[in-house]
Parts: C-alpha cells; sequence; structure tokens
C-alpha cells in the first residue's frame, strides 16, 4: 500500500530507470478503468447507457481521457468533460485530449463553474441520465479539503437529478479524499467502485475515508512490482493470504501440552459471559490447555473444556486484590504460554491494582483488552518496559488510555495506532471498520476481514481469547494480532451470511473460528 510520495517516485523510477513513457503508463491506466467501467455498465440497469467521464488537468484526467476512448472503441456511448483550461492541462493530458478529438470522441470543456453549469442545465448533459460516471478529476493529488469549482460540481453529482441512477467510479483515488488519511473530508466523490493504479493507497482501506472507496481493484499498470514497495514502516493490508501464512501449524504428533498453554484473568459476577466468550474464542483457536481464572460466579458458564482458577472476590463479585499472588503464581509456574486480561473484570480500583500487579509481576506474553486497558487509563507509559505486550483497544478504550477525547482519537485512525503504539511499546489492533495492526516503530496493517456484524457485545472477548491463544501457540505480538483480527473479522463475515447482519451474536462469530482456520490452513498439518 503507497503513499501519494510513494507512488510518485514509483511513477518517476519507471520513466526514469526502466525507460517506459509517462504516456505508456498512462494508457495502461485508461485501459485499466475502461475494463472496469465496462463491467460496471454491463452490470447496471439504471440510467441510460451512457458513460460520462470527469477530466481534471493532471495525469488522473489523462487516465480518464484514455479511458474514454477506450469505451468509445468498445461501443459504449461516452461523453468526457475537461473540467479545466486547456492551457492549465499536462503534457501527457493534453495529447490525450488532442487524440480524442481527432478521434471525433463526444468530449467538452467546462473548465469553470458557469461552463459546467450550462453543460448540466441545457447542454449535453440536459436530459440525460448516465449509466456510470467516471470521477477522473483528481487522484492522489488533493492535500486539503476541496473547495470552489470542483466542490460544485462535486455537490451536483450527489444532487442533480440527472445523475440519481449512476454508478460512481473513481480513478485511484476519488477526488476530495486525502490519500494518504483515513479522514473524510465534507465533500468527496463517493464511489461504488474505486480502481487503484498499481496499488492501494491507504485512504481505500482506513475507515472512515474507506466509505467513500467502495469496492477497490487493484490494477497493473506497467510498474515493476520492485519498486512498489512500502518500505519497513508502510501501511499494508491483511488478507487471506498473510493470515493463512501467520497461523500455527500443528504436527501429527503434537499433544496439548505443545499446542499452548493459555491463562485467561477475565470475568466476574455482574459479566461472567465475558470470561466464557474470550474462551469459547480461545477454545476455537485450538489453543492446548486453557485456565480461566476469575471469581467463583464468573466460572459457572465455562465451556467445560475449560479448566478453573477460583480467585478470592470482593463483595460486588469483583476480582479482590488478595488475587494477585495466585495469579502470578499460577503465571510463572510454566503452566502459561501466555495470559489474556480484560473482559469483564470491572473497574473498581481493586481490579485496576490488581491487574496492573499482574501485568508487572509476570513475563509470558500478554494480551490486554478491555477493563485490563481501562486499569492503565492516562498511564500508558507503566506499559512501556512489559515484554510481549498485545493490546486490543476500541475507540473508547484508546480514548481512555491515552487521556484524550474519544472523538479526537477517532479522526485519524492512523494515527491513533502508531501512538497507541508508540506510547506502550506494545503492538495494537485499534479495533473498529478496518482494524488497524500497529507495533512501535514498525510497520502498520489494516485487516480486510469484518463488518458491522461484530459491532455487538462480546465480539471483543471473542478476540481477546482468539488473540490469547495464537500468543500460547508461539506467534509473536503483531503476529498473534495480524491473525486474530482478520480470523475474527472472517468469522464475523461467515456468521452474517447465515444469519444477517442484525442477528449476529459474539457466540455465532465464535462458532465460525473453526471454519475459517480449517479453511485458511487446509492441508497444512504436518
Amino acid at each position: 500500500m503507497l503513499t501519494a510520495e510513494q507512488m510518485r517516485t514509483a511513477d518517476r523510477r519507471t520513466i526514469e530507470h526502466a525507460g517506459i513513457p509517462a504516456r505508456v503508463l498512462m494508457e495502461n491506466a485508461g485501459r485499466e478503468v475502461a475494463r472496469v467501467v465496462a463491467e460496471v455498465a454491463a452490470a447496471h440497469s439504471g440510467g441510460d447507457g451512457r458513460v460520462v467521464v470527469l477530466c481534471g488537468r493532471g495525469g488522473n484526467g489523462g487516465d480518464g481521457l484514455v479511458a474514454l476512448r477506450t469505451l468509445a472503441a468498445l461501443g459504449l456511448r461516452a461523453t468526457g468533460f475537461v473540467l479545466a483550461p486547456r492551457d492549465r492541462l499536462a503534457p501527457e493530458t493534453l495529447a490525450n485530449l488532442e487524440s480524442a478529438r481527432r478521434c471525433a470522441l463526444d468530449i467538452h470543456n467546462a473548465p469553470d463553474a458557469r461552463s459546467w453549469s450550462r453543460a448540466l442545465r441545457g447542454g449535453p448533459l440536459s436530459g440525460t441520465r448516465p449509466s456510470v460516471v467516471v470521477d477522473a478529476i483528481l487522484g492522489t493529488g488533493v492535500t486539503r479539503p476541496i473547495e470552489g469549482f470542483f466542490e460544485d460540481v462535486l455537490d451536483d453529482l450527489d444532487a442533480h437529478p440527472a445523475f440519481a441512477e449512476a454508478r460512481h467510479v473513481a480513478v485511484d483515488v476519488p477526488t476530495g479524499l486525502l490519500t494518504d488519511s483515513g479522514e473524510l473530508p465534507p465533500t468527496v466523490f463517493r464511489a461504488d467502485v474505486t480502481v487503484a493504479l498499481a496499488a492501494p493507497k491507504p485512504c481505500h482501506y482506513v475507515f472512515p475515508a474507506s466509505r467513500a472507496c467502495g469496492r477497490v481493484s487493484v490494477v497493473e499498470i506497467g510498474i515493476p512490482r520492485v519498486w512498489l514497495s512500502a518500505g519497513p514502516t508502510g501501511l499494508r493490508t491483511v488478507g487471506a493470504a498473510d493470515a493463512a501464512a501467520l497461523l500455527p501449524r500443528r504436527s501429527l504428533d503434537s499433544h496439548k501440552g505443545q499446542t499452548g498453554r493459555l491463562l485467561l484473568f477475565a470475568g466476574s459476577a455482574r459479566m461472567p459471559g465475558a470470561a466464557a466468550l474470550a474462551a469459547r474464542g480461545a477454545l476455537s483457536a485450538g489453543v492446548g490447555l486453557l485456565t480461566v481464572a476469575a471469581p467463583a460466579a464468573a466460572l459457572r458458564g465455562l465451556p467445560p473444556e475449560a479448566m478453573r482458577l477460583p480467585l478470592p472476590a470482593s463483595p460486588d463479585g469483583e476480582v479482590a486484590p488478595e488475587a494477585i499472588p495466585a495469579l502470578t503464581a499460577f503465571a510463572r509456574s510454566s503452566r502459561a504460554d501466555a495470559i489474556a486480561v480484560g473482559p469483564g473484570l470491572g473497574r473498581s480500583e481493586g481490579v485496576g491494582e490488581t491487574v496492573r500487579r499482574v501485568v508487572a509481576g509476570t513475563g509470558a506474553p500478554l494480551v490486554l483488552d478491555a477493563d485490563g486497558l481501562n486499569a492503565f487509563a492516562g498511564r500508558p507509559n507503566d506499559l512501556w518496559t512489559r515484554p510481549g505486550l498485545a493490546l486490543t483497544p476500541h475507540a473508547g478504550e484508546a480514548a481512555r488510555l491515552l487521556g484524550e477525547d474519544a472523538d479526537a482519537v477517532g479522526e485519524d485512525r492512523l494515527a491513533t495506532a502508531r501512538r497507541l503504539a508508540a506510547a506502550t511499546h506494545g503492538a495494537v489492533a485499534y479495533k473498529g471498520p478496518g482494524t488497524l495492526v500497529a507495533q512501535p516503530g514498525g510497520g502498520l496493517y489494516v485487516s480486510l476481514s469484518g463488518g458491522p456484524e461484530l459491532a455487538t457485545g462480546g465480539s471483543g472477548d471473542v478476540l481477546t481469547g482468539l488473540a490469547g491463544a495464537l500468543l500460547a501457540r508461539g506467534l509473536a505480538p503483531r503476529d498473534a494480532l495480524r491473525a486474530a483480527v482478520f480470523v475474527h473479522g472472517r468469522a464475523g463475515e461467515r456468521a452474517r451470511r447465515r444469519l444477517g447482519v442484525e442477528a449476529v451474536t459474539a457466540s455465532a462469530v465464535a462458532a465460525e473460528i473453526g471454519k475459517v482456520l480449517r479453511r485458511l490452513t487446509r492441508g497444512r498439518s504436518r
């Protein structure tokens, strides 16, 4: 996944070092855009069958002009509008405009608000109902929210009846989006499909910007892959192949002691289900031995496969600080390859003290979630020296951990994920649409699985158990989080297809984990 600057560098290297002219790259890009647009048009029954291509002054506009010419050659009715003065067009864009005119294509100049208004209200767009509108206006060049003429154009695309039935296709980056950010400005081209040229960009997959991108189709345009690297600190996706490569294999002669021993510290009298759901997540992920440590009232609904470690309780049914010696002794006794802490513990000061002392007094890899994170509210640096740390906050927990406002941490999810990793010195799965996984000084990853079906109570508890199981089975914190987040999201997708998005429960997500793992690891036992 490349930033705008990395994409420009890849373009430049291809042109200068590989000797491939910019016009060739533009031709390749425009033809790929046309192919996707033709597929969208063929699948869409609304509108009058016309494709309208809106072109800006730079390379994105040139791509659009090539697409216009290709669409016409394919027999589609295509109309183009150049939204910039002729004398401001980039050289390759101007050359493709001249080619379009020599081919007698239906193309018009609309370089300002007045000419655009005439085209829409009495001109070539009057009385039409395009089936597809192609945004080839600005692409990756936007560095601040758009305003003025282009803002008017985008407002018309949203509001004018002529475009009511049109599908929207964006070239590379929908106009108005900031390429390198997850922010969603007030005025953007809202695409049904975005054709990402050569490589995806951060805005394609980082929420809320991703809402404006629709389905992302990455196309090859002739840039050598050696120049399409995001670098060690760049943003990458986590898809099925990535998760499959991370998941541990179980040998034919393995036994339960070799497939991970997890200590799960979770649950209270008021929230016993949190421990049960986390336990189900861990067991579904193949952990060999699971011990759940909690007050007795939270141990009653556990799966039968889970062992119990009853802990002293406070009068309100939460764990009491007197539990610390038992917890730390168990964790240190080599009976725990990893520890998972947090779901349903409660937020009392006694719980917070217990969590902090257990985290500080143990050394096994540890995943911290929910009330485990709340125990460190406003003091993330207390986690700095804890080795093997994985954290799974949602926006509210992230805000409490950083001591900031929840709305502020949600505005730029990329920056928040990086700050969380830097502040805690741990691997972080920042939950939400397009969950992000970060580690200090390292790469940043966005999961390609999951959706709104995961917005249900207990879903995060299942993820905690799943991540804890993968830690116990030997994965490093960053890798455990990457694999767990993808598997958890894919399990949610399966539950959604089976039940419908509104009926998905955390239990339903846990029930799908084994099926997801089976598909990802098929044929990999040894």
